[in-house]
């Protein structure tokens, strides 16, 4: 046997398994799985659309019914919004606060380390599936409340029912970011509802009771966010429900200025909330 023969063939070494490259895309995806698969998730977001169909619906088959009442039996189709808002900013501020209370957010920062991307991967799931939350509840109240409405039913050509859709879509993904960016700034589910609650819900009242009596307190109550987002969700501002300065000069905005500080309510907590989760420890 020669030299050569005795020696021991060369190994070949496996390549190594290719990892693929973490990017915005794939950081995305990973979100939408997580809304998709927990059972929270669904929870929330039958109640939410449950609610918004419930009141609308009964609202607007109401004023259809009752003399006297059926110029507004249209706008009676957003009566519902202000309950499934609430429901959704529960489930704004648990895309978030669920992952710091059960450990969950070391996995995704480890998986995804670069925060702003973590940050805006969670934000842009939230803001789309409220959207589609907001728009299913419109168009389900719609249907609902069509056939027992005769003659007052609103027809689905109208660009103003097209506006309640689509602005009740957007009024939901503003409340699930203003309600995330609260999550990341409290990290507790509880902390972060209630100010939202607080904030869509709870405060209006006592501000409508001084308003009677002080002329700044009307002028609060109309900046608060259960006041502007009526601007979102009547686009053509139909329902009757809510008027502007643009129609009575003696409000405080317009429909164009409470659209603004809508948005600015959903930015600043937003905002405050990225600089704070890109800054603290997890």
């Amino acid at each position: 046997m020669t030299a050569a023969a005795a020696q021991p063939a060369p190994q070949t070494r496996a390549p190594a398994a290719r990892i693929p490259k973490q990017n915005f895309f794939r950081a995305t995806r990973s979100e939408w799985i997580k809304i998709r698969t927990l059972r929270s998730t669904w929870i929330t977001s039958m109640i939410a659309v449950f609610l918004t169909v419930l009141f609308g619906a009964g609202s607007a088959i109401a004023y259809a019914k009752t003399e006297g009442m059926s110029d507004s039996a249209a706008g009676g189709l957003i009566t519902g919004t202000t309950f499934g808002e609430i429901v959704v900013a529960v489930l704004g501020a648990l895309v978030i606060t669920g992952e710091y209370s059960s450990g969950q957010i070391r996995s995704t920062l480890a998986a995804v380390p670069r925060r702003t991307r973590v940050f805006a991967a969670k934000s842009l799931v939230i803001a789309i599936w409220s959207f589609l939350l907001g728009v299913i509840s419109l168009l389900l109240s719609w249907l609902v409340a069509a056939p027992f409405m005769g003659d007052e039913a609103p027809s689905f050509s109208d660009t103003h029912i097209v506006g309640f859709i689509w602005g009740t879509g957007l009024a939901f993904a503003g409340i699930a970011l203003l309600s995330l960016g609260m999550g990341y700034l409290v990290r507790s589910t509880a902390g972060a509802i209630t100010v939202v609650v607080i904030l869509l819900f709870i405060i209006s009242i006592p501000l409508s009771l001084m308003a009677m009596k002080w002329h700044w307190a009307a002028n609060v109550s109309s900046v608060m966010p259960s006041s502007v987002v009526q601007s979102v969700t009547d686009p053509f501002t139909v329902s009757g429900q809510t008027t502007w300065a643009d129609t009575n000069p003696s409000l405080f905005l317009t429909h164009t200025q409470a659209v603004l500080i809508f948005g600015a309510w959903v930015l600043v907590p937003l905002i405050a909330g990225w600089f704070v989760f890109s800054k603290r420890d997890a």
